[in-house]
């Protein structure tokens, strides 16, 4: 039977419909970055080190995009090691920090650019905070990271978990040693 093979067929290639849409999902990252947005778009990051803030930056220019810091009421450390301690720390708590800044009209808004620093293998739980806050049902969410080197690790899946009726896409990994250099430019472009 024709139509059982062809449901078959389809069946049995999970992993190359998952390549399939990671590859999608870049692409129309790519041409949303790329084109004139016909849509409201805005970034929303957290940063510390200004890395992920000058990455933000960039893409709100490149897209004519808002732009929202998530901040915090409390004051992270600004010495690095007691960073890290205190990140660690609130992730063990599972801690949602107090958000001293808040959107008003989050409705406007089609398309979320979400930047943050990977710390400890995770998002900021500042970052957390905000996805509690707000229902982003129907938008379309483009995670991008900047790190040491360990990429998103598992944030893709949190941001989805956290928004489950949001489109999130693969997003933009960016090395913290390649945040101003011409790669990153490109790739933003």
């Amino acid at each position: 039977d024709l139509r059982k093979g062809a449901v078959n067929g389809f069946g049995k290639s999970k992993r190359r419909t998952m390549g399939m849409k990671r590859i999608l999902m870049t692409v129309l990252m790519a041409a949303l970055i790329t084109m004139p947005l016909l849509c409201d778009p805005l970034v929303v990051y957290f940063s510390r080190s200004g890395n992920t803030e000058s990455v933000a930056e960039r893409i709100a220019e490149r897209t004519g995009a808002d732009m929202f810091e998530i901040v915090t009421v409390q004051i992270y450390p600004e010495d690095y090691n007691e960073l890290l301690d205190f990140a660690r720390n609130e992730q063990r708590e599972n801690a949602r920090p107090e958000l001293a800044e808040h959107i008003e009209n989050m409705d406007i808004y089609d398309v979320i650019f979400l930047g943050y620093p990977n710390w400890w293998g995770d998002m900021p739980m500042p970052l957390y905070s905000f996805l509690d806050e707000y229902d982003l049902s129907g938008k379309t969410l483009m995670p991008f990271v900047t790190s040491g080197g360990s990429g998103f690790s598992r944030t893709i899946r949190s941001v989805e978990d956290a928004e489950p009726e949001a489109t999130v896409l693969e997003g933009l990994s960016i090395r913290d040693r390649r945040v101003h250099d011409s790669a990153t430019d490109r790739a933003i472009e």
